[in-house]
């Protein structure tokens, strides 16, 4: 397998709603989720910012809204390659998107194994005139800490899907789409939230690593519990640090503005909310 090529499991979401309806665990009291999307694996041990570009983008591109329009307009009908995603981060910083970001990288990511992160998520969508946001979490200064970041996670979701189902729980009518995890050396995207009769609140984490689909695979209507993750594992507790990559709810801009393209925490403090 080349990085040109990736394993793709479409509709994952829908996969995971159903693993839902077929066994609606015990102490889950309630759970929203994140409009469905396909699953891009990781290839290489550099690639996860890619392909949880690529899985988002698949989001974004299937569902009717203003977002995938803009899309469009912008020239990105399809899921774009590893290469064009390079070229598409290089033009959104010729734009002058993020040119701190583009420093750091020398503005070259084309044909290199660079890491990329959110910020760099968030220039490409904005260069295409969509209001992404970058939340910064920082655990050392003591404005929050991480059960304050799963909280704010909770209030995301809870917020934005409104379409009630069984166990009153949901999962969106509207287009409700994925966050963005990135720490030092990894990112993830967030599809849901659980909330458990302990007070407990889990995360619905999908990581591109290709183990993980590897696991989809071969436990085909356990996709939630592959998925679901308390604060305690899979190293969630052993970072100080986070960033996420979200849509605002006012998610385009009506006109190019010249201080979008400078990117900065976003996270309203001290109420701590997404905008």
């Amino acid at each position: 397998m080349t990085i040109y090529n990736a394993m793709v499991i479409p509709k994952i979401g829908n996969a995971v709603l159903k693993a839902y309806k077929d066994s609606w665990p015990r102490d889950v009291i309630r759970m929203h989720i994140c409009s469905s999307l396909d699953f891009h694996a990781q290839t290489m041990n550099w690639d996860c910012g890619y392909r949880n570009m690529q899985s988002m983008l698949s989001s974004y591109l299937s569902h009717d809204s203003g977002v995938r329009d803009q899309l469009f307009s912008g020239g990105i009908i399809s899921i774009p390659t590893l290469k064009d995603l390079q070229k598409i981060i290089e033009n959104a910083w010729k734009k002058g998107y993020d040119r701190i970001g583009g420093m750091q990288l020398e503005y070259s990511l084309f044909g290199t194994t660079k890491w990329i992160g959110a910020t760099e998520v968030v220039a490409m969508l904005r260069s295409c005139k969509i209001r992404a946001c970058v939340a910064d979490f920082d655990f050392t200064g003591g404005i929050c800490d991480l059960n304050t970041m799963i909280q704010v996670i909770w209030e995301y979701f809870s917020s934005r899907c409104k379409n009630k189902n069984i166990n009153n729980s949901t999962w969106p009518k509207s287009y409700t789409i994925p966050l963005y995890l990135q720490h030092q050396g990894h990112s993830r995207l967030i599809l849901g939230v659980e909330k458990w009769i302990s007070g407990e609140i889990k995360l619905l984490i999908l990581d591109p690593q290709m183990k993980r689909a590897i696991q989809f695979h071969q436990r085909e209507g356990d996709e939630a519990n592959i998925l679901r993750q308390s604060i305690s594992t899979h190293g969630l507790s052993s970072k100080s640090k986070y960033q996420i990559a979200y849509l605002s709810q006012q998610s385009l801009y009506k006109k190019e503005k010249e201080n979008s393209k400078i990117i900065v925490d976003e996270l309203r403090h001290p109420k701590l909310k997404f905008i």
